[in-house]
């Protein structure tokens, strides 16, 4: 069954994965996916236009470097093993793999829906356009690898033959249990249910008011996510308690007793979080690729810890200039303890967290959590990677570096002092420049903690904490002055709740060396990986990315872009 289960599962992958390089048509704007789906659709994701896609790809600093006289050789070898392999799937699906690349020409959409009730079933339409040959033959193919296993039926549906594949002995791990599809004007459709298609076919001449596209859930997420250069690449859309609900109502079919759980969604405030949904536009104005992600939601029980409110927002002096990732954020903290208190009262009565609290304080080291340290919380937090202290050529294999900002620096400073004293606190103290460092040894690591220009630091790069606390760090070159972040920010909006600044070169250079220098060089016989060209070849097609979020009183709108133009 699970060797059945493999077969199956390539022809169906060949269907959804041969866009990737296709020569395509533009699909019909009337037969988006949104328009066939139901209103209730719980996950939906869809590529508009392959061709488009694919041409837009071809203009981007990616495809350019694909098209690089030094990356031939290994692209050579490459191309060589896929002729191999196209040699092994024409003999086993009756198509070469340049015919299944070929095979989209217009709109690919997967999507998940509960229907019938109580059962989820997922779903995978692609417009084939002129490929019905090769449609057909990986039909006939598929029919031959499920006729052993499977009972097969077909039934006339609107005028529309749909063919279903019930396993017979399918078994707990196996994914589904019903394989349906149909095959209608070069479009062709695939379902882990009957009932999916079924609901397909009911909007399939484009004219039902109940359709995902009318969802006033899905129609805000996506305006939100519209941008000024026109329709997106790709577009994806998530109902989170539509999927927690459908599935409690599929567990309660087995195990009654889930159902439990259901008024506790509202109770904690889970039903608040509406949608999710985000677009990608590529080769766009300045940029090489831009994202837009929102997240549909009131402040309201647990959601009412995740307040980001918006502000000025720039990476601090200490930051230096070889920082390959930055990330500033603004935190309510105050408001995120009101909720997490709001939430321990209501189930365990009023003042509930407060006692709790001051429990904690009446134990040694005599630290009360909110008092002490939430209370001193600005709310500000920043997290770097990549940056090293001045004349320091050692490198921390996962460099981790996070700074929160502190409304008194003498006050934080005694806390992790009286921290350090705790029984059982394996903690050693050290002087580094007038401020002492704590550092507590983990097996393959070292953390560090100290207080330094305002910020309470947590990190196991202690070069780079040496740096900030060196006296001349006004004098060093600074992330915030960099050509590079200049670039990037003159982007982002004057207040943010969050902002990043990422370096691709930077961050993936220690990987690509790994790669390229491994011991055994020869991967997938025939492909040569001591031909890829040296790191410098590629960095100068590899750009600097940024983002930042910005709220509002429904939710909040993440911006993510890749520049043209690297600026560095």
């Amino acid at each position: 069954m699970r060797r059945l289960w493999f077969g199956t599962a390539a022809v169906l992958m060949c269907l959804a994965q041969g866009w990737v390089g296709g020569q395509m048509a533009r699909a019909d704007e009337d037969a988006g996916g949104e328009k066939l789906l139901p209103k209730e659709t719980l996950i939906f994701v869809t590529i508009p236009d392959v061709s488009q896609s694919k041409a837009e790809w071809d203009k981007s600093t990616g495809g350019a470097m694909f098209r690089d006289a030094e990356l031939k050789p290994f692209l050579d070898d490459l191309k060589k093993k896929l002729s191999e392999l196209s040699e092994q799937v024409q003999g086993e699906l009756g198509v070469s793999i340049d015919d299944l690349l070929k095979l989209p020409q217009g709109e690919v959409t997967f999507a998940v829906m509960e229907q019938p009730a109580r059962k989820v079933s997922a779903v995978l339409m692609v417009d084939y356009g002129d490929s019905k040959e090769i449609v057909e033959k990986l039909l006939k193919k598929l029919h031959e690898s499920l006729e052993d296993a499977t009972e097969h039926s077909a039934e006339d549906v609107n005028d529309v033959e749909i063919h279903t594949f019930t396993f017979k002995d399918a078994g707990e791990d196996f994914p589904f249990k019903t394989l349906s599809y149909f095959n209608d004007e070069n479009h062709l459709v695939f379902g882990s249910e009957m009932a999916a298609l079924k609901a397909i076919l009911d909007r399939w001449e484009g004219d039902s008011d109940n359709t995902l596209a009318a969802n006033d859930t899905f129609k805000h997420v996506m305006s939100r996510c519209q941008d000024e250069s026109g329709e997106p690449s790709m577009k994806f859309f998530v109902d989170p308690i539509g999927l927690v609900r459908a599935g409690i109502s599929m567990a309660q079919a087995s195990q009654p007793q889930v159902g439990m759980a259901v008024p506790f969604i509202s109770m904690l405030g889970f039903d608040k979080l509406k949608g999710w949904g985000g677009a990608t536009y590529m080769a766009t104005g300045d940029f090489d690729a831009v994202s837009k992600t929102y997240v549909y939601a009131e402040a309201a029980g647990v959601l009412s810890v995740f307040q980001f409110p918006a502000t000025e927002l720039a990476p601090p002096k200490w930051v230096s200039a070889g920082a390959s990732m930055y990330v500033g954020g603004n935190w309510n903290v105050g408001g995120a303890y009101q909720a997490i208190e709001g939430l321990v009262d209501m189930f365990q009565g009023r003042n509930a967290l407060a006692r709790i609290m001051d429990q904690v304080a009446n134990n040694e080291p005599g630290i009360h959590p909110k008092k002490d340290f939430l209370d001193l919380l600005d709310g500000k937090f920043h997290v770097v990677g990549g940056g090293k202290a001045k004349d320091d050529d050692d490198a921390v294999a996962n460099p981790f570096f996070v700074a929160l900002t502190v409304k008194d620096g003498a006050k934080a400073k005694k806390l992790l002092a009286k921290l350090a004293t705790m029984d059982g606190a394996d903690v050693e103290s050290r002087d580094f420049n007038g401020e002492t460092v704590y550092e507590v040894s983990l097996p393959d690591q070292t953390m560090s903690f100290a207080v330094a220009e305002g910020q309470l630091v947590i990190t196991n790069d202690t070069p780079m904490l040496e740096g900030m606390l060196r006296s001349d760090t006004a004098a060093a070159a600074t992330l915030a002055d960099s050509a590079a972040f200049k670039q990037i920010s003159k982007h982002f909006p004057a207040k943010a709740s969050m902002i990043s600044f990422q370096k691709q070169d930077n961050q993936l250079k220690q990987m690509y060396d790994l790669l390229k220098n491994a011991e055994n060089q020869t991967f997938l016989e025939g492909i040569d990986l001591g031909k890829l060209p040296p790191f410098e070849v590629l960095q100068k097609y590899l750009r600097t990315s940024g983002s930042y979020t910005v709220p509002d009183k429904e939710g909040a709108l993440t911006t993510g872009f890749q520049l043209k133009d690297s600026g560095q």
